[in-house]
């Protein structure tokens, strides 16, 4: 009796039966425990970032290992290719068990904030890596690396002082039951947004399909400066949102605010958007890309359009935007518009 279908074919031909089916058992009894205790989802957390640690160095420094099964001897050799592909697996692995086992009781800003910091690494990874069809991609993982601390950092600070502000941003989304497209009041908004959000998904994913079919040949000084340009918008980010405290992530005036006129907003009166082009520009150089660059032309009709209609919302509702606005007078580049 030969096992086949969903099980690699060296397992299926290299093993016998039982020790298949035992693997098969053994392997739903695992899933079982790990769903029912939160003890052992601590410890494979801990499991899998030693393991995914190891296959991260397996693959930076080259290095190829067999892989021997009892009865089998030496089936194949663990290839760095498929090191990094396991690493990012244990990774993901370790972010779940992380998440389920240490944060699932934790107070719900905090989980609100860890979920959606893990899925958006998961998203990331998967939009990056797989239009790339290899984990062999050094600019994806120096993006990804630079991104995923520089958001970090961002968050520690809002968590640490003004976490009032870190509960609005991390209400964007698309249908966020508090925010998102879903909560926006104007259909220009719901529509800007969708817009946005798909252009931010084409801009990641372009430059992986550009690397991986030898689209552009862009110098890595180009993806070190993109790199930069990345942590510059995160750093505008933190000078906003140290003078704005009702910097959502929506566009709305909340009871209570008042017009920003310090720091940043002293030059221009959208600094938010401002950091955003840094992202825009950034992200293709950063991945390697002079092709994802012409998607900048389609950015920047999308941020005029949200940023009108906002100011429309905020003459309206906001008391003493209308004087702002006569003395600051540029909205999104300095001595431009």
């Amino acid at each position: 009796m030969k096992l086949n279908g969903m099980l690699p074919m060296w397992l299926v031909t290299a093993l016998p039966t039982w020790l298949v089916v035992f693997i098969i058992f053994y392997a739903l009894a695992a899933l079982y425990v790990v769903i029912k205790s939160k003890e052992v989802r601590k410890f494979l957390a801990g499991a899998f970032f030693v393991s995914s640690g190891i296959l991260w160095y397996l693959w930076i420094t080259g290095t190829s290992l067999p892989i021997v099964l009892p009865y089998a001897g030496t089936i194949s050799v663990g290839t760095p290719d498929i090191s990094g592909q396991r690493a990012i697996v244990h990774f993901i692995l370790f972010l779940l068990c992380f998440y389920f086992g240490f944060i699932n009781s934790a107070n719900p800003l905090i989980k609100q904030l860890v979920r959606s910091s893990v899925l958006g690494t998961i998203a990331m990874l998967a939009l990056i890596f797989i239009p790339a069809g290899t984990v062999n991609y050094s600019q994806g993982w120096a993006y990804a690396v630079t991104f995923i601390i520089c958001s970090a950092a961002y968050a520690v600070y809002l968590a640490k002082y003004d976490p009032a502000l870190l509960k609005r941003r991390t209400e964007a989304g698309i249908s966020h039951e508090e925010a998102g497209i879903s909560h926006e009041k104007e259909f220009t908004q719901k529509v800007v947004l969708a817009l946005l959000f798909t252009a931010c998904i084409v801009l990641v994913v372009l430059p992986p399909l550009d690397f991986r079919f030898g689209w552009s040949l862009m110098p890595w000084q180009a993806s070190i400066i993109g790199d930069a340009l990345v942590a510059c918008s995160f750093y505008i980010f933190y000078l906003v949102s140290k003078v704005n405290t009702y910097a959502a992530a929506n566009i709305r005036v909340e009871k209570g605010q008042k017009v920003i006129s310090t720091g940043m907003y002293g030059f221009i009166r959208h600094p938010m958007y401002f950091a955003a082009l840094f992202l825009f520009i950034g992200t293709p150089l950063a991945l390697g890309s002079w092709w994802a660059l012409l998607l900048l032309p389609w950015f920047i009709p999308i941020l005029v359009a949200r940023i009108l209609n906002e100011e429309k919302v905020l003459v309206r509702d906001l008391p003493g935007y209308v004087e702002y606005t006569n003395k600051v007078r540029y909205r999104l580049i300095p001595n431009i518009w």
